[in-house]
């Protein structure tokens, strides 16, 4: 795998950890929906449920952050957010996938059945993406517009929230730009864990969030930075072996092309047939006469 590779890997799981940490806690995540409905004057606590898709098992489908929010005690919105350092031009597709585990897991835990002669009642969809990378990315993409040139029946839209601000996904915006900075100086180290918090605290990127929970940051990031480094050994060496093996075989193909040259002298000189120099190649006459382009009289 490429250096640059495993580094935007390693980089996106480094903030994807504080993202999922940091919209674990029902309050973070109720200010995060009245930072996209300030309009929604009544929601409380209670009226937000997580959903997000997690499993044990490595090959199934999960994501950064689900929740409901519920109204009068029925699910309203269902709402998706994944946190995005490097683009994906592939985020829709994905969200449909996100979104269709979610409702069959909602439509199953409400108690309700796709097979029904009575219409499923579902929550409406809103889904987000929280850009943190450096590229000019539009404000919305589309499921159709990206895969079939705006040429769909079906279609999926999502809100791409990029901008550093003072709302709580706007901090988290603010965090993973000081991390990229703080990386380039200190590169994967606890230095660079330790500058980025600092500077987050004093620009005012989720101060309460890092402020409790500071030890666990620098532990989920120092964790993510040695498999990093552990990573990278292995491909080292895992590299090395594919050259060494590499070295070996081209070798061999070396001494080969030179028997073969060696071989096809004496035949064109009447000292060897063509079945007497085969046989010195430990080949088949038809094998030999493949490689020399020879043939037997």
């Amino acid at each position: 795998m490429p250096d640059d590779i495993t580094e935007q890997t390693t980089k996106r799981k480094s903030k994807d950890s504080v993202f999922t940490k940091l919209f674990s806690d029902l309050d973070n995540v109720l200010e995060l929906y009245k930072a996209l409905h300030p309009e929604d004057t009544t929601v409380t606590r209670d009226d937000i449920q997580l959903r997000t898709l997690s499993t044990v098992l490595i090959n199934d489908i999960f994501n950064d952050l689900g929740f409901i929010v519920n109204e009068n005690g029925s699910a309203k919105l269902v709402m998706l957010v994944e946190a995005q350092s490097a683009w994906n031009p592939n985020m829709t597709l994905r969200m449909l996938f996100y979104l269709a585990e979610t409702y069959r897991r909602y439509v199953k835990d409400s108690q309700q059945s796709e097979h029904s002669s009575s219409r499923v009642k579902l929550p409406k969809p809103e889904l987000y993406i929280v850009y943190s990378g450096s590229k000019t990315v539009p404000e919305e993409i589309s499921f159709k517009d990206d895969f079939f040139g705006g040429d769909s029946p079906v279609d999926l839209k999502i809100r791409i929230l990029s901008k550093t601000d003072d709302t709580i996904y706007g901090q988290y915006i603010g965090f993973c730009k000081v991390c990229d900075e703080q990386r380039k100086r200190y590169s994967n180290s606890i230095k660079c864990i330790e500058e980025t918090i600092r500077i987050c605290l004093e620009r005012g990127f989720l101060p309460g969030f890092l402020s409790i929970y500071k030890g666990e940051v620098v532990t989920m990031m120092s964790e993510l930075f040695d498999e990093q480094a552990q990573r990278e050994q292995y491909e080292i060496a895992h590299d090395k072996e594919i050259m060494e093996q590499g070295i070996a075989a081209g070798i061999a193909e070396g001494k080969t092309t030179g028997i073969l040259e060696t071989l096809v002298g004496l035949v064109q000189k009447g000292i060897l047939t063509i079945v007497q120099a085969a046989d010195e190649a430990k080949m088949s006459v038809s094998e030999f006469e493949a490689l020399t382009g020879m043939r037997k009289a």
